[in-house]
């Protein structure tokens, strides 16, 4: 067999062989929180594409993309980019209690308005012996959330959108690098936020088990995986709406000319 034909069939073959299996994607999904939160983005982006289409007298750029696809796109891209051992790794780890604690603690935050939120941070601003926390906390969200995994999500989802939009064909190349350096700086702080919040009932020795817990390998995979699958799941419903994104109001850099 020639060299080129034997990879081709030897990646096939683990392609088939070694994805992870449909029921680990749907264990993972149940303890992870996910299946819940893929719920309320499909109730989300449903009631955006309704309240868009409501608003557009043209029936061309309105949109109709089937929100149950979210689901279905997400569980197939987590199968196709996991394999089954790492799957099991990342399985694993949530027999750990400290992250089930973790998930449910951030299931509970993810209810709250936005004033505790708030209120609970500037508690954290002005009090020195919670310094070292805040930090812990925040090494734990930049462990736990890459910015690697991050960039999946503007890469296909927000880049497309842009270039795809009236006028993205003249955006320039600093522009978009601009703009992605900002929604992933954004989107860190924002994550780093919402940990703190999460983790304020957890002891400083919880938090440095969990600590240990976001340095493991299988984190990151599971992260990149997620945020990966997130956009995939998105990505032809926000090309959908690319007829209707005005450039001028979230383009932060100059167009070419």
């Amino acid at each position: 067999m020639a060299p080129m034909k034997k990879t081709l069939v030897t990646l096939l073959l683990s392609s088939i062989l070694f994805a992870a299996t449909p029921e680990q994607v749907d264990h993972y999904l149940s303890i992870s929180n996910a299946d819940e939160q893929l719920v309320e983005l499909e109730t989300l982006f449903s009631q955006m594409q309704n309240n868009l289409n409501q608003m557009s007298e043209d029936e061309d750029s309105q949109s109709s993309y089937d929100m149950e696809m979210l689901s279905i796109r997400f569980k197939e891209y987590l199968q196709k980019h996991l394999s089954e051992e790492e799957m099991k790794e990342i399985l694993d780890q949530y027999k750990n209690i400290i992250l089930l604690q973790y998930v449910s603690a951030t299931a509970e935050s993810q209810l709250q308005d936005e004033e505790s939120i708030k209120k609970y941070l500037e508690t954290l601003e002005h009090d020195p012996d919670m310094e070292a926390r805040k930090k812990l906390v925040e090494k734990i969200s930049d462990e736990m959330y890459s910015k690697e995994s991050m960039s999946l999500m503007f890469d296909n989802l927000m880049k497309p959108l842009m270039e795809n939009a009236p006028g993205g064909d003249k955006i320039s190349d600093e522009a978009l690098e601009k703009s992605r350096k900002e929604y992933i700086e954004r989107m860190a702080e924002e994550t780093r936020k919402e940990t703190l919040y999460a983790t304020r009932d957890f002891t400083m020795e919880e938090l440095e088990k969990l600590e240990q817990i976001a340095k493991d390998p299988a984190i990151s995979k599971e992260t990149e995986a997620v945020f990966g699958a997130t956009a995939y799941a998105l990505q032809e419903f926000f090309l959908s709406l690319s007829k209707r994104y005005d450039i001028s109001k979230h383009q932060p850099g100059q167009t070419s000319h």
